[in-house]
This record gives C-alpha cells, structure tokens and sequence, in this order.
C-alpha cells in the first residue's frame, strides 16, 4: 500500500548510484526537493535521470529538468530533448556530467521494454542518425564518447536495426491528478499523460521505487476504469501543495480547454496570419496535406499551417496530433506546445509514438536549421549548443511524407511579400543549406531507402529529395536563382529541368480557395 509523505521525505528514500526515470511533466513539488535534500545530506548522489521529453522553462532557472542540473548529485542523464533546459545544457557542453541523447519516442517505449523484461527496444528509429553507434551513439559530449554504447546495430533476416540496451530503473518518478485510497492514480485534470505507467511498471519490475505527485487525495475508490497507474504499482505519494506546484505545464497552471473540462473559443487563436514569408511557407506546406490526413505539426512555423487550414475553411478535414499523446483539437505553440485546445482523444506517448512508428501518421511538417546535400537535416546541435533531437527522428522516419519547414536563411534575415512577389530586403548571415550538417538528426540516405516523399519549403523556393539528391523544384516570383538561391547556399542542388514558378495564391492577401 502507498504511503503518503513530503517530497523531501521521499527523496530522502533514494539511493546513491540510483537510475531514476523521470516524467517530464512540471513536478514542481518533488523535483525541487531532489537539490534540497543533497544539499543537507550529500545525498543522493551519482544519479543517472532518464527521461523522454523537454518542458522547459526557457532558460536556467531552477524549474523543468534544470532541477536536475547539478554535477555530484547527477553522474549520467539519458534524455530525449534537453535545449530547453540551458542549466542543463551548460553542464552537458561543460563535460560535468555523461549525455546521451535518443529519440524521444524510443525512450517513452524503453521504459515498457524494461518494464516487460524484453532485451531492448528493436527498432529501425535512429539509423543513419547521429545516434547510429556507427556515427555518434547518441553521445552528446567527450566525457560520454569515453563511456559504453548504449546502442547497438543488429541485423534480423537482410534488415539493419537498432537495439537500444535495457537498463533498471531504481526510482521512477511519476505524477496523476487524483490519488484514491488503495493508491490508485488518476489523470482527470492532466494536459497530457506522457508515459506514467511505462515508468511505473519499468522501476517495480526492476525492483525500484515509485513515487507519484498528485494534485488531491480522494476518500473514494476510483471507478477501474479511471485509473491510469494501479496502487499497486506505486510506493509513495507526494500531494502538491500549490497549482503552481502542479501545473498543466510550466506556462499555464490550468487550462480547462486542455482536458475537455472546457471548450475554448479558437477563433481568436486561429485568426488569419499577416500575409508574410512564414504564411507563404505554411501555404505551400498545406498544400501537400489531403483529407482524411493525420498530421503532426513541428514546433516554430509548421504551428502556422493549422492557421491556414482554418482560413482555407478545411481544418475540421484533417487531424492534427503532437507525439506527446494529444489527438484532434488545437495543437498549442511555443512555450505550451503539448497540450491542445479542445482535444478530441489524449493517449500516453509510448503509445502515440507506436502509432506514428507504425505508420499511422501520413504528413509531418516540421522545422529545419541545417540542410546538406545529401538531403540529411540538423536540428538537434547548433555548433556546441546542445538541443537534441526530440521526437523529430521518430517523426520524420516514420512519416511517408515529410516538410521540412523554415525561411531559407537565418540570423537577420528580413522577406516580405509585396504585390505577389517575395522581396529580400536584408539577407540573413547565417547559411541554412551548408556543406555538411553539424548533426545528423534526419538521414537522407534511409529516406530515399525507405521511398519516402521529402520536401524542405522556404519562402523563396522549394527542393524535393530525390534518388539522384536534393533537386530545386520551385522558386517564388521576385527572386534571383542564382544570387538569392544558389549564391546563399554551401553546396549546388540539382535543377529540376522542369523547374517552376511556385503558386501565385501562396503569394495573395486571399485565400486560396484550396481543397485539401
């Protein structure tokens, strides 16, 4: 039977050397308390912190995964996204820990791999990818590259795959609105679930610890079929003593529309966009989605195509999704991004992520910061700034068709759209299509393989990966090929000898009257 205690308390309960499973959800009670209690007792310390997902906050403050931003008391951390955390990131890019970074899809389905006793995760997600041990093992500085492969290549008949080792979880970390008294967990007021029961049933059958941080305590049984984590499968629980302590994520304490408490008025959130170079590309990306379509939208610009599907009267046509579990509704942005607005289903994210690996997403739109020649894409380390790769590699090596999105240089650049044509009024400095990626977080290679449709849409142009490579297929009106094109580029692109002109609606103060 769980035990109610204080974060402290419960901290107080884990070992040194522990590997700790974390939810990246804001557990603004218990992880707080991890700092605190080693601060008084030493301990715990040499931990390794495994988790799948970023939540921010958006720089160094002591809030998110940068609780755990502490050389001594942190050894080891395993993570799916990381860039949001820049106390964290600090660490890292200062070698006073070991990082290893895989795809956030695959660490939500380690944790049920480990859970059932399986040897690894097997699977065909990271290959051709900067974590292939054949490129860099997902080792994101030279204090890890020193350190085991936790990854592997294997072969099953003629096919290459990756097996992502297991490894036991002494403590898992979850959360859940409502603790019952059996112990039972769940999840009525939560904006997303992510993967609590993967993490708890991971650390009890690896014969850890459970502590879940709840909002509330109930004197009632839960119905059976409300519970999320059985009592059974948790040994502490840590009540919250605040909404701030518990929010819906480290931006919005509460959100009703989140959890379908509520349904919110979007017609404000998905007012017209300005015509702009980022509507020009959204338009184009729209462009490639159909109905019926399951969609996932990237963070940054890709957010935008949900604005022109509602102006082009076709939103309610397809669904968007985020891999963190949320199906339907309005995707949100920024900071929020996870949650949406009047979602219509919100499932775990291991289980997301099998339906996206297993084919059940037909477009992704996401961002892009580096392209090279041979169609590969960085989006995971920007020079020595580590990012990570999130649920991109899932995403994009899943998808049968791929956008890659984003204005086609970087760092001051200034595009507007005057009487239908693009106008480049100051170049930015830095180069996105460059030479040789500075990490590999999309294989062009296991695309073309694989026969999917990739295309990288810019303001001023567009390329297709094709067998032969990166071919330019469109080029907007207003712009010079060979000195706002080919001159802003570190490699040469194939041209399509049927190259055109990109589509004069895209460029248009209307809508364009399409039909997804």
């Amino acid at each position: 039977m769980a035990i109610i205690l204080s974060a402290e308390e419960a901290v107080k309960r884990i070992p040194d050397g522990a590997t700790v499973f974390v939810l990246p959800m804001p557990l603004e009670e218990v992880f707080p308390a991890f700092y605190r209690v080693y601060e008084e007792t030493g301990s715990p310390r040499d931990l390794t912190v495994v988790w799948a997902a970023g939540i921010g906050p958006f720089n160094a403050d002591p809030r998110g995964m940068n609780h755990f931003a502490h050389p001594g008391m942190v050894k080891r951390v395993i993570l799916g996204h990381v860039g949001l955390n820049h106390a964290m990131v600090k660490v890292i890019g200062a070698n006073e820990v070991e990082a290893y970074n895989f795809p956030q899809g695959v660490i939500s389905q380690w944790f049920r791999e480990v859970a059932a006793g399986r040897p690894g995760l097997i699977t065909r997600v990271g290959l051709g990818t900067f974590v292939d041990p054949r490129i860099e093992g997902g080792k994101l500085n030279d204090r890890t590259r020193q350190c085991e492969d936790l990854v592997e290549v294997v072969t099953i008949g003629d096919k290459e795959l990756l097996r992502y080792k297991p490894i036991r979880g002494d403590v898992g970390v979850i959360r859940g609105t409502t603790a019952d008294p059996y112990g039972n967990i769940t999840s009525e007021n939560e904006a997303i679930l992510m993967e609590p029961l993967e993490i708890a049933m991971a650390a009890k059958n690896s014969g850890g610890l459970v502590i879940a941080q709840v909002e509330r305590l109930s004197d009632t049984p839960a119905l059976p079929s409300a519970v999320t984590i059985p009592g059974v499968m948790v040994d502490i629980i840590v009540v919250a003593s605040s909404q701030e302590k518990h929010p819906h994520t480290l931006f919005a304490d509460h959100d009703p529309s989140y959890t379908g408490a509520a349904r919110a008025d979007l017609s404000k959130d998905l007012a017209p966009m300005p015509l702009c170079a980022e509507k020009v590309i959204c338009r184009r990306a729209f462009q490639e989605i159909s109905r019926g379509d399951l969609v996932n939208l990237g963070v940054g610009i890709p957010m935008g195509v949900a604005k022109v599907a509602q102006e082009e009267g076709l939103l309610d046509n397809i669904t968007l999704t985020t891999e963190l579990g949320v199906i339907g509704g309005l995707p949100q942005g920024g900071k929020n991004f996870g949650p949406a607005q009047n979602p219509h289903a919100i499932i775990s994210q291991a289980a997301m992520f099998d339906y996206y690996d297993g084919g059940g997403i037909n477009i992704s739109c996401v961002g892009i910061a580096q392209v090279d020649g041979e169609g590969n894409v960085n989006v995971s380390k920007l020079g020595s700034h580590v990012i990570g790769s999130g649920g991109f590699i899932n995403i994009t090596q899943s998808s049968p068709k791929v956008m890659f999105c984003g204005e086609f240089t970087a760092a001051g650049t200034d595009v507007v759209v005057e009487d239908g044509k693009i106008v480049i009024r100051s170049e930015g400095k830095a180069v996105k299509f460059v030479k040789e990626v500075g990490q590999i977080t999309f294989s062009g290679k296991v695309a073309r393989e694989e026969g999917h449709k990739v295309l990288y849409i810019t303001e001023r142009c567009v390329f297709q990966l094709t067998p032969e490579g990166v071919v330019l297929t469109e080029i907007a009106p207003g712009v010079d090929l060979e000195q706002d094109i080919l001159a802003r580029m570190e490699f040469r692109p194939l041209i399509s000898p049927e190259l055109k002109e990109m589509d004069p609606r895209l460029f248009a103060d209307a809508p364009m009257s399409s039909s997804a």
